[in-house]
């Protein structure tokens, strides 16, 4: 496989990629999507590889151990302007930022992070351009300024709604999969005790709000599905369903502009319907959406979908991703590879392969 991955011609695609949280010396979170571009042999305009450690627009990691910051709002217009030109596709992956710890009552300080109004000025730029535009979950959320959210939403046809949530395997106090944050902010906004158990969904409101979807008593199946529809299926080789267990938002969308690739499925019982419409959250709600046309190419993908640390290592096999789940020395599944093999892989490669397609 790896004879046939050398053989394979390289494709020219200018990326800009923004990440603005990982700084770490191996930047795990670049992984899912370098991993495509270096599995799909998309070169640099000189013809070289993209490098996950340095080829991207956000914080970068110095000598010393501190942060560099590598913005857009840096750039002048004129540099936008020629960006823009210069760029095939934009990569918004992740602003949440970086933070300093401070004394446990205050909470964590902001260094960098957030969409910055260069991004937003680019994004713009690259729209007239009629380039493609991919954004992810988190881009609208704090450190976000809502000014600067708002314009984006504008542009972009969408709506977060302040929801997000994620599938936890155990709801209990003292699982270390659930983040001690949750339960602490449950415990200063509601009167009773935190109390749960078993699988569920926590969904939390950048208001404070907060819904426990517990499987004992809310969920008839624990993990929320993603369903995708015709086109997703029959042109971008996404499966039907796909199980998810990472974390998302609630959107809402101008079906004008954009349509649903994909929506997430949450499987509830009577019980949890009257909680999640109590709140005003349909129990289906867009996992993919996309705006494709003459005019620009437009994806925002409504989870956490670029930061899985997939193994680099196998991105010089061609096919691989039908041999994973034997690689992975299981009965009919990938292990926890196996969202970005079935859903995230298939979807950015088409998007890069394809972003060219309305060019004149």
């Amino acid at each position: 496989m790896k004879v046939n991955w050398k053989v394979t011609p390289a494709k020219i695609v200018k990326v800009a990629y923004v990440d603005k949280t990982d700084a770490s010396d191996k930047r795990l979170a670049h992984n899912a999507f370098f991993w495509v571009l270096q599995n799909q042999q998309i070169r640099k305009q000189d013809g070289t590889a993209y490098d996950k450690t340095r080829d991207y627009w956000g914080v970068l990691s110095d000598k010393t151990g501190g942060y560099q910051f590598n913005d857009l709002s840096q750039l002048s217009p004129q540099q936008l302007d020629s960006l823009s030109r210069q760029t095939d596709v934009l990569m918004f992956a992740d602003t949440y930022g970086v933070y300093a710890s401070e004394k446990e009552s205050e909470g964590p300080k902001l260094i960098y992070g957030g969409l910055s109004s260069g991004d937003l000025s680019l994004f713009r730029k690259m729209k007239k351009e009629g380039k493609t535009v991919i954004a992810e979950f988190n881009i609208l959320q704090a450190p976000t300024s809502r000014a600067v959210r708002r314009q984006f939403e504008e542009e972009a046809g969408l709506h977060w709604t302040g929801w997000s949530g994620k599938y936890f395997e155990s709801l209990s106090g003292d699982s270390e999969k659930l983040p001690a944050w949750v339960i602490h902010s449950y415990n200063e906004n509601y009167s009773e005790p935190w109390d749960y158990s078993g699988e569920g969904i926590v969904l939390v409101n950048e208001d404070g709000r907060m819904v426990v979807l517990s499987e004992q008593h809310d969920l008839n199946t624990a993990m929320p599905q993603i369903k995708t529809f015709g086109y997703g299926v029959n042109q971008l080789e996404l499966p039907r369903l796909q199980e998810f267990r990472y974390w998302f938002d609630v959107i809402e969308y101008n079906d004008s502009i954009n349509h649903a690739i994909s929506a997430y499925q949450i499987d509830l019982t009577e019980q949890g319907k009257t909680k999640l419409n109590q709140l005003g959250i349909s129990d289906r709600f867009p996992a993919v959406l996309m705006h494709r046309a003459q005019d620009y190419s437009f994806y925002y993908l409504c989870g956490d979908y670029s930061s899985e640390p997939i193994s680099m290592a196998t991105s010089r096999f061609k096919g691989i991703h039908h041999f994973s789940s034997i690689l992975k020395g299981r009965k009919g599944t990938f292990g926890e590879d196996e969202f970005f093999y079935r859903f995230y892989f298939p979807l950015m490669r088409h998007i890069l392969q394809d972003h060219d397609r309305f060019k004149p």
